[in-house]
């Protein structure tokens, strides 16, 4: 599975040269910046903190932390949720709006992906076939509960091999679920640029056609992406490290005041 967290922040690194931003449009953004500064300063908010190790052919691996409140996502690489990350930049997602809001603090601007939804058909064929695999009837139970092993293959071929754990974290899941669905509708918008004899059936259904399939059974303990080699090479794994439930700071929430950069 592409890293879709690595795709946002090569996109927000990227040199864009901007020569005007609609006023219109870039002030409600300033706006709500610095409202919610002002308002929330000392507020705190609860929130599902979830921490994973994710790894790609070639690099070693990383945390990623992922902070979900009812309202917001963030998500940071190799930072601890304590606001200290946002020197560093980091991913918003506005769970209501569903707006994503890429943050590079080097280059001092927001990329923001608006939810389209996804109205174009697949250029290929895409047959979908889920198989679980018999659980160990000796692992350990997560948050009380038991995983279960899937394989998700496209056009028979292994996209993904993943540990599940029903009921687990329900909403988080929802929170990567919208995620994901917003990066889909932007997918979608690019595939007229492809040609047809690069087009990959577990690319589409991953990306744009089916991208909350891997959630369909509970939180995604382990994830592996396999490659498009037809080997089974695992091209991206991801491995949940922890989770709890504590009070943070609504600060976290909050943009900083930096150019408007938006994709779609």
């Amino acid at each position: 599975m592409r890293n879709t967290i690595k795709i946002l922040k090569k996109r927000t690194t990227k040199k864009v040269n901007i020569i005007s931003l609609i006023f219109l449009f870039l002030l409600p953004i300033v706006s709500h910046a610095e409202s919610a500064t002002t308002a929330k300063v000392s507020e705190t908010v609860s929130a599902t903190i979830v921490q994973f190790s994710e790894s790609e052919q070639g690099t070693g691996s990383r945390p990623v932390t992922m902070i979900v409140t009812d309202q917001f996502m963030r998500i940071d690489d190799s930072i601890e949720a304590d606001g200290s990350s946002q020197e560093n930049g980091f991913v918003l997602f506005d769970r209501k709006e569903k707006v994503i809001y890429s943050v590079s603090a080097e280059e001092q601007q927001i990329v923001t992906v608006k939810f389209v939804p996804v109205t174009v058909p697949s250029p290929i064929e895409l047959k979908l076939d889920w198989v679980t695999l018999e659980t160990d009837k000796n692992a350990p139970l997560i948050g009380g509960k038991k995983t279960q092993q899937h394989q998700l293959f496209v056009n028979e071929k292994l996209c993904y091999y993943l540990v599940s754990v029903p009921e687990l974290m329900p909403d988080v899941v929802a929170a990567i679920g919208d995620f994901n669905q917003v990066l889909a509708g932007q997918q979608a918008e690019t595939l007229r640029f492809i040609p047809a004899d690069l087009h990959d059936g577990c690319d589409l259904a991953k990306h744009t056609f089916y991208p909350k399939k891997h959630l369909s059974h509970g939180f995604p303990l382990m994830i592996q992406a396999m490659d498009e080699s037809g080997k089974d090479n695992v091209k991206y794994s991801r491995d949940l490290v922890n989770f709890k439930q504590q009070m943070v700071s609504t600060d976290l929430f909050v943009l900083p005041n930096y150019s408007i950069v938006p994709i779609n």
